[in-house]
């Protein structure tokens, strides 16, 4: 199991496609966050054209992965690969799957009703040609907006299990659901899933780390970490009220924090990482 960085300084990106894609990945690297997301992956069930296959991969607009074969831009797994490497390199690399109003879920949930998730499947030869090609990604971050189907969620989170993926969960709303999902899976793959990204902003605006702890511990046990539960916020306050937002927070034990986005960061990405990492009273160095 891949060691996780203390604290979490993590940033979802979206911008790794395009031109300045290498100078992209070097102002990530340059900015002080030690966890990158990419953002936002989807599962689409069938294309309309009459030979699309089922259960392509995309990264926003792009198709990645169809068929069980990379079939995005040249040169894109070496990009993200280059994240890890060097003096500035980032410690983890999450691919987020979902959002809102996407339909990613319930494209999962019909895929695995109709094919499972079996190894001639179509989301386990997607997702595995996902991790061969991606060594760098450890693990897929689960952003469903939708409603929560345990059954198809546990069932997806075993299958990327398998394939040597960590899960994170993105909630916002549903925490007993949630929780559900998480207990089942630490029943019968114990360590799978390494951590709740918590939204605090937009539809999660009225989330309390606290709360999500308790409900964790009530329904895992008193001694379940509460640095499984790693809250994010949005840019608009500005550093200072991330630094403020987070210093609140750092008494509850969370794990890290997250930033949505690094784009809506503008020209300050560090700024916001060292607010992140200054709010939980990290050592400067992490996000220095």
């Amino acid at each position: 199991m891949n060691l996780l960085p203390s604290p979490i300084v993590a940033a979802y990106c979206q911008g790794f496609f395009g031109a300045d894609g290498p100078a992209y990945v070097e102002r990530v690297k340059r900015s002080g966050f030690n966890t990158v997301v990419l953002a936002l992956g989807h599962v689409h069930y069938r294309d309309s054209e009459p030979d699309a296959y089922y259960g392509d991969v995309y990264y926003n607009n792009t198709e990645i992965v169809a068929n069980g074969s990379y079939v995005g831009p040249a040169g894109w797994a070496g990009l993200i690969g280059q994240l890890k490497q060097g003096p500035d390199a980032v410690e983890r690399v999450l691919f987020s799957i979902g959002g809102w109003g996407v339909g990613d879920f319930a494209n999962i949930e019909r895929l695995i009703a109709e094919f499972g998730t079996g190894p001639q499947s179509p989301l386990y030869r997607n997702f595995l040609a996902l991790r061969q090609l991606f060594p760098a990604i450890d693990a897929i971050d689960l952003d469903n907006e939708e409603g929560l189907d345990q059954a198809s969620m546990v069932a997806f989170c075993r299958m990327l299990g398998a394939i040597g993926f960590q899960v994170t969960f993105c909630p916002y709303n549903d925490q007993a659901g949630w929780i559900d999902c998480l207990a089942e899976l630490e029943s019968s793959d114990p360590g799978l899933v390494v951590g709740f990204n918590l939204q605090c902003y937009a539809g999660g605006g009225g989330n309390d780390p606290a709360d999500w702890i308790r409900a964790l511990r009530a329904r895992l046990g008193n001694g379940f970490p509460a640095s499984f539960v790693i809250p994010g916020v949005d840019t608009g306050g500005g550093p200072a009220q991330v630094r403020a937002q987070f210093a609140g927070w750092a008494g509850d034990g969370i794990g890290g924090g997250f930033l949505w986005t690094f784009e809506g960061a503008g020209p300050q990405p560090r700024d916001y990482a060292r607010a992140i990492a200054a709010g939980l009273g990290a050592d400067a160095s992490v996000a220095a």
